[in-house]
């Protein structure tokens, strides 16, 4: 099989356009799960509301 100059750019290139675009989905699922993460919690604590009662009133 013959190797080329060119063809080991090409992939060369390649490999580093799918590095890049599994970074970008890895922070993308970063985010996606820091906001889920932080829904999670604001339901949570909203699930609270109204079923405290207020001693000090």
């Amino acid at each position: 099989m013959d190797v080329s100059p060119a063809s080991v750019v090409a992939m060369q290139q390649r490999n580093t356009q799918v590095q890049y675009a599994t970074s970008v989905l890895r922070k993308a699922i970063d985010i996606q799960a820091e906001q889920g993460a932080a829904l999670a919690k604001l339901v949570a604590e909203q699930a609270g509301v109204g079923q405290r009662i207020d001693q000090y009133a």
